[in-house]
């Protein structure tokens, strides 16, 4: 069998030939501009460019802005504590983890003005996707060298299709975001102090705000084994003080499960994971309605394994060995959060609901997804074939790209429930209105009674 060799400057990995064949998830990233000139570039580039991501995600929303709006646990668990307990809150474990990034957002929107304090969870939100979005961009330039390929990808992550249904423009929420950028950054090997720097952070803060972090365990073992040098493990290093940090609150806390079956959280995958990544939010209605949820989730299935088979024949090396540990790490990252809370995969909603409650656990794993396939279409278009073999190869790729601008343009924006709820300005503006009234010193809104003179800074 031919050896596998290593890429310029990759160290010799650790047990032989298992640890060289590890080694291709790891290419060296594009070489880096170096002058002082080109840093500062590139440096208002990624500025300009999370500014502009920010504001797309605030776009999305129909109806009510979402800088408007304050949901689920930021507006009932988060803020409140924050308000009552600035700083301590911060440590304090929620639904059975740490979630040190979204109570940090908490934190800061505290000390804001209460009208301002929904637009500071929006905006942190819109901001981790779009950091996120900046840094998958770099971060896959190892494996992805076309630029226009990477910026596809990077905009996978501020339009992904089902993100209104639950995770966009939140601080609760905001780690999902950063789960999927501890993928590329585990997957990176960045020339640079800054992309070090980044690659670490990422990782600690999405580590130490989710436990299914700890599900990239195997990606970061990947990582120490086939590049055993200190410098190349910045995103390992951060990953593993993230989950240092994770640990204490795991062990003491307690979380309601309910366990399901195997064959329930598959039906869940097939139907959250595969069906919204091939046909989005609309489309995948529009599918329902003309081929019922079993023929709209079949026909997305042989999408998607059609786009796994030509990677594997086609792709090299490198593009299977990918799309085998993407594909695998969907799986896991969809999977056992969802065997641990089965509630999300339980009857009726397998049978008569495409979207459910529990559609969070699915957005990373579709962004892996439009990951390996993005990769795979840059691999081949990058082969040396001629005549009909690079004209398969450009059309296949076309057609990824076609599919995915579908999607995107028609889930671009949408109503969902957020889109209707009652704008936190006139729940700030009633409590403003019963101090004055009253003549109030305190007044309880959000279960919290906060001091009239707190309702404007």
């Amino acid at each position: 069998m031919k050896p596998l060799r290593l890429e310029a400057g990759t160290p010799e990995p650790l047990l032989g030939r298992t640890g060289r064949t590890l080694s291709l998830l790891f290419p060296q990233a594009a070489p880096a501009r170096r002058s002082r000139t080109a840093a500062i570039c590139t440096g208002l580039a990624n500025t300009a460019a999370i500014a502009l991501g920010a504001g797309v995600m605030l776009a999305r929303q129909t109806g009510v802005p979402a800088w408007d709006t304050l949901i689920a646990e930021d507006r009932s668990i988060f803020l409140p504590q924050a308000l009552l307990h600035p700083w301590s809150s911060l440590r304090w474990p929620y639904a059975g983890y740490l979630e040190l990034f979204p109570r940090l957002i908490a934190d800061v929107s505290a000390r804001l003005p209460l009208r301002d304090a929904a637009a500071g969870f929006a905006v942190a939100g819109a901001l981790a996707a779009s950091c996120t979005a900046v840094l998958v961009f770099h971060a896959s330039s190892g494996h992805i060298r076309r630029p226009e390929l990477r910026l596809l990808l990077a905009a996978s992550v501020l339009l992904l299709p089902t993100a209104f249904l639950t995770i966009a423009n939140s601080g609760v929420n905001s780690p999902w975001y950063l789960l999927f950028g501890v993928f590329w950054a585990l997957l990176w090997r960045p020339r640079s102090r800054a992309g070090m720097a980044a690659a670490a952070l990422i990782c600690f803060a999405a580590a130490s705000s989710t436990a299914l972090a700890a599900l990239y365990a195997p990606l970061a073992a990947a990582r120490v084994i086939a590049l055993p040098r200190a410098r190349e493990q910045a995103a390992t290093l951060g990953w593993l003080a993230g989950g240092i940090a994770q640990l204490p609150a795991v062990l003491t806390s307690s979380r309601s499960l309910q366990a399901t079956t195997l064959a329930r959280a598959l039906a869940f995958y097939a139907r959250e994971v595969v069906l919204a990544a091939v046909a989005g939010y609309h489309g995948a209605e529009l599918l329902r309605a003309r081929a019922g949820l079993a023929g709209a989730t079949a026909i997305a299935g042989c999408a998607v394994a059609a786009v796994v088979a030509w990677a594997i024949i086609r792709g090299g090396p490198r593009v299977r060995l990918l799309v085998v540990a993407g594909v695998a790490l969907g799986l896991v990252l969809t999977l056992v959060p969802v065997l641990a809370t089965g509630r999300v995969a339980s009857a009726p909603a397998v049978g008569t609901a495409i979207y459910v409650s529990g559609s969070r656990y699915a957005q990373v794993p579709i962004l892996i997804t439009y990951s390996w396939a993005i990769v795979a279409a840059d691999a081949l278009l990058q082969r040396s074939s001629t005549g009909i073999g690079r004209a398969v190869h450009a059309m296949a790729a076309v057609l990824l790209v076609a599919v995915l601008l579908t999607v995107w343009v028609s889930d671009f924006r949408y109503a969902d429930g957020r889109s209707t709820a009652r704008p936190w300005s006139q729940t700030v503006t009633s409590a403003e209105r019963r101090c004055e009234r009253y003549s109030l010193r305190s007044v309880q809104i959000m279960k919290v009674r906060l001091a009239c003179s707190r309702m404007n800074g």
